[in-house]
């Protein structure tokens, strides 16, 4: 490989000087290894190094016209580039050179000039170029890591735990851009029945909220190692696995579930919460995704897909408020005690078979916690309520319409008989 010539700036007012140098450096010259130009004051030398960034050592006489050596070397330290100066002065002017050396000149050499002298010189102010021109790309590399660490921690410092980040700084290959196939578990959260009652309170009013529950589930999830990888409306979508993948995934998702549910009981109970019965279904599945930053050039999100990420979300819209499902699949990588209420088969649209989930209130192990969901019991009516049903699917009534009884009713909850009964889970609609 090819390297460039060291190119040397000569600045001298005497006319010999040129022919002196050229002769003298014949060979290298003709060898490419040296590249040599010339200015005879100060005011040409600056010229001559505005125009060619390649020049980084200054061989100058002290006494020039219009511009003296000791001003030259004063514009020269100015300059934002690694420009070492050399000064060459009579033997006799050891007051000048005493000042460039005070000035930050490297070295001097005394007239008449020693060849063998000049050729050490040279040698050791390009070596000194090299180390200082290492150096600054050392420090421009330090600003560069500076900087990205810093976008890094500013990025995923909103959605990740500090620890995560310190992580992500120290292993850079857990951000591979354009995606990377990968294990995750994933939780989908969702409040119930907000967005209907948002539509009855001022709009500041819906912020503030969003903005108190926010704040405690986010907490909850970063506690937990968690990846906050999208919020939607009042909705909530937590990566466990990306971008840093640990063993205990899965039971540190199912801790996080319980603890954002006991998260949103304390903040129900503050006193003058406006929402007391604010009440939120849990998602939990995994499998493998395909993670990493997706989007365009212009705009781009780190973000996780895959069926079994969508699944979550299908999971978590099965669950009524204050319910917790976790997948089989996602339950069967856990290898601490888990603590469910039941398990049953969910038939989810666009998924060809049943899958099994469980309702999950504790979980043992380093991350051991439980939560006391709201009470399921029912009062019977005297009477039952004739009701007429439909079945709906993204918020839209379809099938055939049905006829049924409510025979026991609480704040949360209804028994309805109908024959044939709905599946397990299903939205209706229902007319009294």
């Amino acid at each position: 490989m090819s390297t460039a010539p060291l190119k040397l700036l000569v600045v001298d007012d005497e006319p010999h000087v040129e022919l002196l140098f050229r002769q003298r450096f014949r060979r290298r010259l003709r060898k490419g290894d040296l590249d040599l130009a010339f200015a005879r004051d100060g005011v040409e030398a600056l010229e001559r190094l505005e125009a060619d960034d390649d020049i980084r050592i200054v061989l100058s006489d002290i006494n020039m016209p219009r511009m003296d050596g000791l001003t030259l070397l004063d514009r020269v330290r100015e300059m934002d580039r690694v420009i070492e100066l050399v000064i060459i002065s009579a033997y006799g002017d050891m007051a000048n050179i005493r000042a460039a050396m005070n000035r930050g000149a490297f070295d001097f050499l005394t007239k008449p000039l020693d060849f063998t002298d000049l050729d050490a010189t040279i040698t050791k102010t390009h070596h000194q170029v090299q180390r200082l021109i290492d150096a600054a790309r050392a420090r421009e590399q330090a600003a560069r890591l500076a900087r990205h660490n810093a976008f890094i921690r500013e990025t995923f410092g909103r959605y990740v735990s500090d620890d995560v980040v310190d992580e992500l700084l120290d292993q850079p290959e857990g951000l591979v851009l354009g995606g990377a196939r990968r294990t995750v578990t994933v939780l989908s959260s969702d409040l119930r029945g907000f967005t209907a009652l948002s539509e009855q309170m001022p709009p500041e009013e819906v912020v503030a909220i969003l903005n108190d529950y926010f704040e405690a589930m986010f907490q909850v999830i970063l506690a937990h190692k968690g990846t906050i990888n999208g919020i939607v409306g009042d909705g909530l979508f937590v990566l466990f696995g990306a971008p840093i993948a640990r063993p205990d995934d899965t039971e540190r998702a199912i801790a996080c579930a319980i603890d954002m549910q006991r998260a949103l009981q304390t903040l129900r109970r503050r006193p003058g919460f406006p929402v007391p019965s604010l009440e939120m279904g849990i998602g939990i599945n995994r499998g493998p995704a395909v993670v990493g930053n997706i989007g365009s050039r212009q705009r781009s999100h780190y973000s996780a897909v895959g069926r079994d990420v969508n699944l979550a979300a299908r999971v978590e819209g099965s669950t009524v408020g204050g319910q917790i499902l976790v997948t089989e699949q996602a339950l069967a990588g856990v290898d601490v005690p888990v603590e469910t209420r039941s398990r049953f088969e969910l038939r989810l649209k666009g998924v060809a078979d049943p899958i099994v989930v469980a309702e999950v209130v504790g979980i043992g192990g380093a991350h051991a916690t439980a939560w006391v969901p709201p009470s399921d019991a029912v009062t019977p009516l005297d009477s039952a309520i004739a009701v007429r049903f439909r079945r709906l699917d993204a918020k839209v009534a379809v099938g055939r319409q049905q006829d049924g009884r409510l025979t026991a009713l609480s704040t949360r909850r209804a028994l309805l008989v109908a024959d044939p009964p709905p599946e397990p889970l299903t939205d209706l609609q229902l007319e009294l």
